[in-house]
């Protein structure tokens, strides 16, 4: 079974609060090496004048150079009272979004999970899209969104192109 902090890894992304303590350690022990550096052994170092990426002019000039992401993997849960946000999931995957759906918190309401599981069923009927099980439980759901592909015979995830 995929824990909540597993599904970066599912996906093969990073987990954003693993090492955190880490990785800001070692950013502090970086900026304090290199602050008390000086001008000509920054030069050095790099082969040539030493830019800031951190400053506007880069984080200008890298957005410019970046298509904004049109498509992402949305994680939905249940609302307070058991019930799936159908019409917010449906526009999603029209847009192209995939849409991973969690019932594990309805793990004692068995009667829920299977409601949540027919309205996603039928909703996806209407769309064309096929609801995947990510686990055997059938609690963790995955739904593609329009121009998505998934290889059942290698299991793989894609875009169509």
């Amino acid at each position: 079974m995929i824990g909540l902090s597993n599904i970066y890894s599912f996906f093969g992304l990073p987990d954003p609060n693993e090492g955190e303590s880490a990785a800001n350690e070692a950013t502090h022990s970086e900026i304090e090496e290199t602050s008390s550096m000086k001008t000509s052994e920054v030069e050095v170092i790099t082969g040539g004048k030493f830019h800031d990426l951190g400053e506007k002019k880069w984080q200008l000039w890298t957005h410019s150079k970046l298509r904004r992401a049109n498509r992402a993997i949305r994680y939905i849960q249940p609302d307070d009272l058991h019930r799936l946000p159908v019409h917010g999931i449906s526009q999603r995957l029209v847009s192209g979004d995939m849409v991973v759906v969690d019932l594990r918190d309805l793990k004692h309401m068995t009667a829920q999970q299977d409601a949540c599981r027919r309205e996603l069923g039928g909703m996806s009927e209407r769309l064309g899209a096929a609801v995947f099980a990510l686990d055997s439980t059938e609690t963790l759901l995955l739904v593609p969104g329009a121009g998505s592909i998934v290889d059942t015979t290698s299991h793989h995830l894609g875009i169509n192109d």
